[in-house]
């Protein structure tokens, strides 16, 4: 920098010099032929020419100098060191991810999204992260005795219920954090990616938390041809809509069965200019469709049958020429599956307790499921809205046997009618109607509707107590959601929840639930 400053003044003051010099000499020698004055004259407008072409090259030589020196001290910088490339890398584009840079080798990799400058890129083969979350805070009043007081699955029976009382609480396990994962290239045209996520139900007390895993995958996808492949925990294959109603327990065992579990998937998506087709087929193994420990033989029932879920579903949608922007969907999914625990044979008072030391069976988990999604309108009242003053009826029905593992059955699964009988599978039937209005940018509001049937004379017969003794469960909902930013969210709901049992009656439940949440 000082040499190419000092280099710079030197032409500069060579030019001063020589144009007074000139004129000096114009001056003493007047009486020179014009012709000999027509040569000084235009030899000196060459050399003032030439020294002001230097001057101007000098000058960008400096400010170039001036700008690298500038980038070298922000190099320098603790928080910018790892903004720069590598010796061997250049950056090549920008994009809403940050500075992409391309190695010697051809391959590009990413700055880590969100704090360039602050770490190192990820790894060399480029991947990309992208965190995500909820902070949630759910404030619950529940009038009666419940199964779950944040997380409500059904009311208690009226002694358990009446014993219990009204009860309140606050809880934060709803809140949600997650990292994506993908790399910037593809391998002959199929993208790599993942996402870690978790919540923190993992102890189901209000004020001792724990880390539950929800979803840990990987997925391959060409986008071309339209296939996917996914190894990892995630929703299981069938599952096609969700209702709008904010319980922690997302209407399970009212009507929305849901679960996420190890899985492999084989997806294909036939795209066309204005619908889709998604064709999912798939293993799953652990838990669903059976959900415990039934024979207490220290072994998970699903874990104890050599089989795995078979899962599969087909999805439609298509763009609505009545709503502008939105698009109807219909689907069909279902899964078949087998669980295995051995006999009930007895209750002993003393213990208080159930044996389950009989020959071992296997039971089949099955479920037929229907759901769909469709537009009202949109723009009805507003036909300059983008993305809101738009109505939406969604819903789904089911149907199957040994479903508690899957949140459906309201508890029961297999009942024991006899002890040293093989036992019975508990059949269910279930749904739920959801309408969704977004009135504006800030303000949205949902009624709903949901329930779970299982066989009455399949949950009386149920001699060993293996299941809730519940023969049907349902809830009403109303919910008003308010959006202050993209980020900051209320939701106020009053739901009225029924349970009816067996030999007991029906328990009712008023419940309101206030929930603040951030999401970033």
């Amino acid at each position: 920098m000082y040499k190419s400053s000092v280099k710079y003044g030197i032409i500069r003051n060579m030019k001063h010099l020589l144009i007074a010099v000139a004129a000096t000499c114009a001056t003493l020698t007047g009486a020179t032929a014009a012709s000999s004055d027509a040569v000084t004259q235009a030899d000196l407008q060459a050399l003032i020419q030439r020294l002001n072409k230097l001057e101007a090259e000098n000058k960008a030589q400096a400010k170039r100098i001036a700008q690298l020196e500038g980038e070298k001290a922000q190099a320098g910088k603790p928080c910018a060191k790892s903004a720069a490339a590598r010796p061997h890398d250049a950056g090549t584009t920008v994009s809403e991810s940050g500075k992409v840079y391309t190695t010697a080798s051809g391959s590009s990799y990413y700055l880590a999204d969100a704090t360039a400058g602050i770490f190192e890129p990820l790894s060399a083969s480029g991947i990309k992260i992208t965190p995500y979350g909820t902070l949630e805070l759910d404030a619950v009043y529940n009038s009666r005795g419940t199964v779950g007081d944040f997380s409500t699955d059904w009311v208690a029976d009226k002694t358990t219920a009446k014993r219990q009382g009204h009860n309140t609480s606050l809880a934060m396990q709803n809140s949600i954090f997650g990292v994506k994962l993908e790399t910037p290239e593809t391998w002959n045209g199929w993208k790599i990616g993942g996402k870690v996520e978790f919540d923190i139900f993992g102890k189901g007390d209000e004020n001792d938390y724990g880390f539950h895993w929800r979803h840990a995958y990987m997925e391959a996808v060409h986008e071309d041809s339209g296939w996917s492949i996914l190894a990892g925990q995630t929703w299981h294959l069938w599952k096609i809509v969700t209702p709008s109603e904010i319980d922690g327990a997302w209407m399970e065992h009212t009507g929305h069965p849901y679960r996420r579990s190890p899985q492999f998937r084989l997806t294909k998506n036939f795209k066309g200019e204005k619908d889709n087709l998604e064709v999912r087929v798939g293993i799953v193994k652990g838990g669903p469709g059976m959900g415990g420990d039934r024979d207490n033989d220290e072994m998970q029932d699903n874990s104890a049958s050599a089989w795995a879920l078979i899962e599969g579903a087909l999805v439609y949608s298509r763009e609505a020429s009545w709503a502008k922007g939105q698009e109807w969907l219909v689907g069909i999914g279902g899964m078949y599956g087998r669980d295995r625990s051995h006999r009930w044979t007895r209750y002993d008072e003393v213990e208080d307790r159930n044996y389950y030391d009989g020959q071992a069976d296997e039971y089949d988990s099955k479920m037929l499921l229907v759901g769909a999604s469709l537009p009202i309108f949109s723009g009805l009242f507003n036909d300059s809205a983008d993305d809101f003053d738009k109505l939406v009826l969604t819903g789904q029905f089911f149907a199957g046997d040994n479903l508690q593992g899957v949140q459906a059955g309201a508890g029961n699964s297999v009942a024991y009618h006899t002890p040293g009988a093989r036992g019975k599978t508990v059949q269910t039937m279930g749904g739920f109607l959801d309408l969704n209005y977004k009135l504006n940018y800030n303000w949205a509001f949902a009624v709903g509707y949901g329930f779970d049937n299982p066989d009455d004379d399949d949950v009386g017969k149920d001699a060993a107590g293996n299941g809730t003794g519940i023969t049907y469960n349902d809830r009403a909902y109303i919910t008003a959601f308010y959006q202050v930013n993209d980020n900051l969210h209320f939701a106020l709901e009053y739901a009225r929840l029924s349970t009816d049992y067996y030999n007991d009656g029906t328990s009712p439940d008023q419940r309101v639930q206030f929930t603040t949440y951030f999401e970033f």
